[in-house]
């Protein structure tokens, strides 16, 4: 029997090592993945279950693998986060879940109504948000044969920043008309189950104290819940401080003036243009690098990632074209020009644009939008191609973009520039520095939005078939098709597809218009007030109207009671106006323009491009005319006089 038990004791103390090491294991990840959607371990998301000590704390097991198994290094910028996106898509999964109850972009008010299944609440408050949902369809060609769509709710304006929100399905169906099944780690906080489960009794307090009351506050009982989690907006400071920091911190550095060299002046270079000039400026620099690259990164205070350090300078290429008719003299005012997206400030030479210019006597100023311009298209594509840890490149390379941008408006408003020789006409300046406006197209229009909501200079900008967020865009747009091929190629699930939009957007909402927005109206400490038109075009296959809606929802923008829906849409969130109504200054407006294209699929797919409107607004000589009246006396009309359909 001694003998026996000999040879079991080290069989036994094996087996208690092996225990103690699952138990360890089990203990150190059981925050990877959230039991209440069992198909993906990061839905639902955003999540507060991805919290931990006032940050976001995913691990490298929440987020998907590629096919070769490569996960992201969350390490790589997602763990400076302090909270979730303001307007990103809130995704989760029901099996075969029937959509048709919910409100979808057409009918948004729909979320609105008592009996509506889901449910958007602002704990500030404890008020439910209009939001609308939809079922992904994006992986449509990928998957020909049907796949588990993620089901997505998009708020219908920005959230606001530091609040804490609450999702909640309740009474929901499959397409075969049975109850939906809850899952069963909900099942177990709804119904006070106790788990052996960490990741279920960790916020059993929470959900007993603190959601379920909320919820049936506002009317809903647990024991109609199919699902139900909360989540939190990042801080104002996350999203801005870094943008700011640049801004304050280069502006005090250039103070007695940017250096800059003209390298080229040609004179009538082209029709409606008196003079192009090519030049160079030195800008500070708060980048790594010079160069585009998969590295490059925004230098960050040790102590602060929101806070960018000075790293030096750099020289920075510029265009500026003065129209013909300023060549006898006449002052004109400056209108800074955005590219579209992969571009470069070489779009300033456009015809349409010259003639403009030439028209109403704008000088035109360009620069490029790194991060996003022509010089990074290899290392975007390598980025989506091998490892997407390296997606903060896009946004912090956008960060000095922007800034570049803001020096550009600075240097060719500046005392030296005006009044260098070969800036003026006739020995008489030409530039009137009072008069200073924006206007971006596409790419333009969304990280013109950005612009629009830092710039101390401008107060008055038209954003021309820009939107937001990205998350919301790209699944749509033809322009990202072959990008998100490589996505596909790399990432077989369609729910992994989905969650990555939500991930990169994390990142990227200190450089796109959904960290932005709100400042246009409720400016940040030292920015003035800002004001812009909104110009969209119905069947824009590159950048959806959703997201130019999307935007004017969070600013207040007004809208034109002849403003034309898309199909079947019904308007939601605006304050109408008649069409005589002339706005003053200091107010937004969103305004739609239809050139015949064939309705918008229903779904996040992309328009045809065969009827593809993106460039027609930009070029309609009324909404050019409306632009003009706008920039410079404050006044917003409609020069449609009705619908602007079909208009010249």
């Amino acid at each position: 029997v001694k003998a026996m038990m000999s040879l079991r004791r080290p069989a036994l103390l094996l087996q208690l090592l092996l225990l103690v090491v699952v138990a360890c294991h089990a203990q150190q990840d059981w925050r990877s993945c959230d039991p209440l959607v069992p198909e993906a371990c990061a839905l639902p998301f955003p999540n507060n279950f991805f919290m931990s000590n006032g940050r976001v704390n995913l691990t490298q097991e929440t987020l998907p693998a590629d096919g070769n198994g490569r996960r992201i290094d969350v390490g790589a910028g997602w763990d400076s986060l302090d909270g979730f996106s303001a307007g990103s898509c809130i995704q989760t999964f029901f099996q075969d879940v029937d959509d048709t109850a919910f409100a979808h972009w057409w009918n948004i008010s729909r979320s609105m109504d008592e009996d509506s299944p889901t449910l958007l609440l602002d704990t500030s408050t404890m008020q439910p948000v209009p939001h609308w949902l939809e079922l992904d369809h994006s992986s449509d060609n990928s998957h020909p044969h049907g796949y588990n769509r993620t089901l997505l709710m998009w708020p219908a304006k920005r959230l606001t920043d530091g609040v804490r929100y609450i999702v909640a399905f309740k009474i929901l169906f499959d397409t075969k008309g049975q109850p939906i099944r809850t899952s069963d780690a909900f099942a177990a906080l709804r119904d006070g189950r106790v788990t052996t489960d960490p990741a279920i009794e960790s916020r059993r307090a929470l959900y007993d104290t603190d959601i379920f009351p909320r919820l049936l506050q506002v009317g809903i009982p647990s024991a109609q819940l199919q699902l139900a989690w909360d989540f939190t907006v990042m801080s104002t400071r996350t999203q801005t401080q870094r943008l700011v920091s640049m801004r304050d911190d280069a502006f005090a550095r250039i103070s007695s003036g940017i250096k800059y060299e003209i390298r080229s002046v040609k004179e009538n270079p082209q029709a409606h243009i008196a003079r192009k000039i090519e030049g160079v400026m030195t800008v500070p620099w708060y980048l790594n690098t010079v160069l585009p690259g998969l590295s490059v990164r925004v230098v960050t205070s040790p102590n602060d990632p929101n806070v960018a350090l000075y790293n030096g300078e750099a020289q920075v290429s510029f265009t500026v074209l003065f129209p013909s008719s300023v060549a006898n003299g006449s002052q004109a005012g400056v209108l800074q020009y955005g590219h579209g997206l992969f571009g470069s400030q070489s779009e300033v030479n456009e015809g349409y644009l010259n003639q403009e210019a030439d028209t109403y006597g704008y000088v035109l100023a360009a620069t490029d939008w790194i991060g996003l311009s022509k010089e990074d298209v290899p290392f975007v594509s390598d980025m989506m191609a091998t490892d997407l840890s390296d997606f903060a490149m896009i946004p912090d390379r956008c960060h000095q973009g922007m800034l570049n941008a803001l020096l550009l408006m600075r240097l060719v408003t500046s005392p030296a520039f005006v009044k260098d020789s070969r800036c003026m006409f006739n020995g008489k300046t030409v530039i009137d520095t009072s008069r200073r406006w924006y206007n971006g197209n596409s790419q333009g229009g969304i990280l013109g939005s950005v612009y629009m909501s830092v710039t101390t200079d401008v107060t008055r900008g038209v954003i021309g078939v820009g939107g937001g967020p990205y998350s919301l865009l790209l699944p749509r747009s033809s322009d990202f098709a072959s990008l998100f091929d490589v996505l596909k190629s790399r990432f077989q699930t369609p729910l992994d597809r989905m969650i990555l939009f939500s991930v990169f957007q994390l990142l990227w909402d200190r450089m796109e218009p959904l960290g932005w927005i709100s400042h246009i109206s409720d400016p940040l400490p030292g920015a003035p007030k800002h004001s812009v038109i909104f110009q969209y075009g119905l069947g824009d296959a590159q950048v959806s109207w959703l997201g130019a809606q999307f935007l004017a929802r969070s600013v207040g923008a007004y809208m034109y009671e002849s403003n034309i829906p898309e199909d079947s849409e019904v308007f939601f969130g605006f304050e109408f106006i008649p069409d005589s109504t002339v706005l003053g200054a200091g107010a937004s407006l969103i305004q739609g323009w239809d050139f015949g294209a064939p309705p918008a699929p229903l779904t996040n797919t992309p328009p045809a491009t065969s009827g593809d409107t993106h460039e027609r607004p930009r070029r309609s000589t009324v909404a050019q005319a409306q632009m003009n009246r706008f920039l410079e006396t404050g006044e917003i009309a409609n020069l449609c006089q009705g619908p602007c359909k079909n208009m010249p």
